[in-house]
């Protein structure tokens, strides 16, 4: 599905950003060349995956390009399901505008922006405080040289040209906030799967809905999910809790174990242990356990 490759993609390249990061931190480089380092990574995984799709095509027999006779037949929605799912693009429609204001940001403690304008200033990883704009004195705990958000962001303002607040403030959030749907709208399908009936359809476009509604209505206090999605939606929680973590149950209820575990190595890119890091394995484990009790019961009932 298209949110799977989404979402796939977007870990891809967390995972790139973390190793250009760590590389760069290690051998004492310049922010440039590390700017550098990760836009080679990501052109040859591009390269890479377009390679593996082509040769996957190839062997499948199918077309590259499939032709008038290959597209599925579209579905004309009923009246329901058409109504909840206008609905929820109306409330998608209202967050994405909420963000792209840009003065509903939560700042608080954040110093995302600010981390990332002096990496563009200094050419250089955390080697100036941002808040005195002076060189560390005493260096900064390890703990969060090992984070590669503040890093993906930069290369993202240099290789663009924006300013590290458009991209912190704006870019980010809009793409956490595409991408949450992305894995919410996958994860209705992994709930109600298809049936002979059209009820699944209307159950779907229910859950979505519901789900859209729960954004605004969380909006209102700071911890919330939904004031994380709309007013810190760059901050690595933000992600793992409303991208990774939908996304992940997703996969569990299909049994897409090997996508899965990428949302382990994912938090760990972008959230500190102390922090919540693990949340990803121990949710995993905990599915895995279950799916595994579930074959074993099944097992000796038919024994």
């Amino acid at each position: 599905m298209f949110g799977d490759f989404l979402i796939a993609g977007e870990i891809v390249i967390i995972g790139l950003a973390a190793a250009a990061h760590l590389t760069a931190v290690v051998l004492g480089w310049s922010f440039s060349r590390c700017v550098l380092f990760f836009a080679g990574l990501v052109c040859a995984a591009l390269v890479g995956g377009a390679g593996v799709l082509s040769v996957g095509r190839i062997r499948s027999g199918k077309p590259f390009f499939p032709g008038k006779g290959d597209k599925p037949a579209l579905r004309k929605p009923g009246r329901t399901e058409g109504c909840l799912y206008a609905v929820s693009a109306l409330i998608f429609l209202t967050q994405l505008i909420f963000i792209c204001m840009g003065d509903t940001n939560y700042r608080e403690g954040d110093m995302t922006v600010e981390t990332v304008g002096s990496f563009l200033a200094a050419d250089a990883l955390y080697q100036v405080n941002p808040m005195t704009g002076f060189p560390y004195t005493q260096g900064i705990p390890s703990r969060l040289k090992i984070l590669c958000l503040p890093t993906l962001y930069a290369s993202l303002s240099r290789l663009t040209g924006l300013s590290p607040a458009i991209v912190v403030w704006k870019v980010i959030p809009v793409i956490t906030l595409v991408s949450s749907y992305a894995a919410f709208t996958l994860l209705s399908v992994s709930l109600f799967p298809e049936t002979d009936r059209d009820a699944y359809r209307e159950k779907r476009a229910c859950f979505m809905t519901v789900v859209s509604l729960l954004m605004w209505v969380g909006a209102y206090q700071p911890g919330m999910d939904g004031f994380q999605l709309l007013c810190g939606g760059w901050m690595g929680v933000t992600i793992r809790n409303l991208v990774l973590l939908p996304w992940l149950l997703s996969l569990c209820l299909r049994r897409k174990w090997i996508y899965a575990a990428l949302c382990i190595p994912a938090e760990a890119c972008i959230v500190w242990t102390l922090y919540g890091c693990g949340v990803c394995l121990l949710f995993l484990l905990c599915m895995g356990t279950i799916q595994v009790c579930r074959g074993m019961r099944g097992f000796l009932h038919n024994s």
